[in-house]
């Protein structure tokens, strides 16, 4: 018999978080039943986005108008769910009136999940993200002694640091984690170490490897959010030092966001209009096929809470030379000047070097790349990820009640 998993996220699809969509789809083939709950509405595009995903029979729960009046009438029908998360929030979430404020809308969605998991009783119920699914994963680790409660802490969500997230990690046997620099910063909030696992979020490295193409001379691509903290501005930049030297040199730049109007006009003051190309938002398909095409991939970020970026895994499994600034556990993924280069972030001037070196025809680099490309075969691959997680589960539900 199949084990029975219900992902509780906030949104799905996002068009940013193909990682997720990526899991979902190693966990199914790997024969787990597989469903998922949202906090928010059904997003426009999710039909489209599943489909690209290969995911368009996949069964999705959204909030609804109809789940936020039925939240309402359990809130009032249960009292005693109703004043755990009250008495949660309130004394985890008091000084922070974003959060609270936050909390308190999502109350009645939780109290309807929790109705859901109570009749449907998956075998286990994951919190994709370790901030507001905790008010579902809270109810049900109390009161559903039948059902494990699993959850994952992305950077982000040691950033966030969320009042209930971090009241239930502590009492779930099992936690994930995307990294091992996550860990210690996991101990400092009081989690047991012993109750952490580290499981990478892995890449599918066959679809890489049905894109592949060949390189194109001079080519350089970009793949992120165009938000302030993925410093786009700065790889223009380390680009514009990069185009004097190759002038043949063509950019794609993947990825949309806020800061799209202010990097196209900064790309035509650094006279790059006639070598940058801003695709937008691409399917993931186009995402390996750019990667393939591409000689180097460049990353500028210093978000605070990048972590092991899957850009960054997936440039590699396409051999493409990666040229990224310095996050917090980098060197699980990059080993500077073996597997590619890490810079210190803002360092223009030694990222346009790397990038230059990387477009010429060195005799070292066929060697570097394929040592890149081995390493996230070893240790980055969404199927070896998906049957770490599948054995923890069956662990975790072969001990309960």
């Amino acid at each position: 018999m199949s084990l029975q998993v219900l992902y509780i996220t906030v949104q799905f699809p996002v068009p940013s978080e193909t990682f997720a969509a990526v899991e979902v789809r190693a966990l199914r083939a790997l024969g787990v039943d597989l469903s998922i709950a949202t906090l928010k509405a059904k997003p426009e595009d999710a039909e489209q986005l599943n489909r690209e995903r290969g995911l368009q029979d996949l069964k999705v729960d959204y909030a609804t108008l109809g789940s936020l009046f039925q939240g309402l009438w359990l809130f009032f029908r249960h009292p005693k769910l109703s004043f755990l998360l009250l008495r949660t929030i309130f004394s985890s979430c008091g000084n922070n009136p974003v959060d609270l404020a936050k909390s308190l809308w999502l109350i009645p969605r939780s109290l309807q999940l929790y109705k859901k998991i109570e009749r449907d009783s998956p075998d286990i119920v994951h919190l994709y993200w370790g901030h507001y699914t905790s008010l579902t994963g809270l109810l049900v680790h109390r009161y559903l002694p039948g059902v494990s409660v699993t959850q994952s802490f992305s950077a982000y969500d040691l950033h966030m640091s969320y009042g209930p997230s971090i009241v239930l990690g502590r009492a779930l046997p099992l936690i994930f984690t995307l990294a091992e620099a996550n860990v210690p910063l996991l101990a400092d909030r009081g989690f047991d170490p012993k109750r952490i696992s580290v499981v990478f979020h892995g890449i599918d490295t066959e679809a890489a490897d049905k894109a592949q193409v060949a390189k194109h001379q001079g080519r350089v691509v970009l793949a992120e959010r165009l938000i302030p903290e993925k410093c786009t501005a700065d790889s223009l930049q380390a680009l514009k030092r990069v185009y004097q030297d190759h002038p043949d040199m063509t950019v794609e730049i993947l990825g949309d966001g806020p800061e799209r109007e202010r990097l196209e006009a900064l790309t035509a003051e650094l006279g790059l209009s006639d070598a940058v190309r801003f695709l937008g938002h691409v399917s993931h398909s186009q995402v390996y096929r750019s990667f393939s095409e591409a000689q180097v991939f460049l990353m500028m970020s210093n978000l605070a809470e990048e972590r092991l970026p899957n850009a960054v895994k997936e440039a590699m499994q396409a051999q493409c030379l990666c040229v990224v600034s310095r996050t917090i556990g980098i060197e699980e993924l990059i080993d500077d000047q073996k597997t590619g280069f890490v810079v210190e972030q803002g360092d223009i001037e030694l990222a346009a070097r790397r990038v230059s070196s990387g477009l010429e025809n060195r005799d070292e680099w066929p060697a570097l790349r394929a040592k890149a490309k081995s390493h996230i075969e070893s240790n980055f691959s969404s199927s070896a990820a998906a049957r770490q997680r599948i054995d923890a589960w069956e662990k975790l539900a072969a001990n309960k009640p």
